[in-house]
């Protein structure tokens, strides 16, 4: 009776955690949610978008400062193996993650590419831009990203 007791109790957790909305290159879980108390910068690209292709080392130096935390999403559909050959040809440490066609996110998907939505720490979502980014964007961004810590 107690090792069934339990084993209701470990089902019942399981079944209140989060859904993870995302898988990574590694093809681990991941979640919106472990990006929580920082400002976020969630971009869709594909790999054959050369504008995508032109901004990833914008993101990644934008990630290196720490100030918002970037996460790219395939928009494709892609295996985590494709993904972390992609990270290794562009040298890109930025998590690329794959989206779960069941998630429910704080925006919907693109319409074009590249697309980015920027997130406050609590998830919500501030803006959404369409187009690469380029200097004066990402500068834009870490103003508005700053109204919001």
């Amino acid at each position: 009776m107690k090792r069934i007791c339990w084993m209701i109790v470990a089902a019942l957790l399981t079944a209140c955690s989060p859904a993870p909305e995302f898988s990574n290159d590694q093809g681990q879980p991941v979640t919106l949610a472990q990006f929580a108390g920082k400002p976020l910068l969630v971009n869709y690209f594909a790999p054959w978008c050369p504008p995508c292709l032109r901004e990833l080392p914008l993101l990644e130096t934008l990630a290196q400062e720490g100030k918002i935390a970037v996460v790219i999403i395939s928009y494709d559909p892609a295996t985590p193996a494709e993904l972390g050959a992609l990270a290794s040809r562009h040298h890109i440490r930025v998590p690329l993650l794959i989206a779960d066609k069941e998630a429910h996110l704080p925006f919907s998907l693109p319409t074009g590419l590249p697309t980015s939505y920027l997130l406050d720490g609590e998830g919500r979502l501030q803006e959404t831009l369409v187009g690469e980014l380029d200097g004066q964007k990402i500068a834009a961004l870490k103003l508005r990203a700053a109204q919001f810590r």
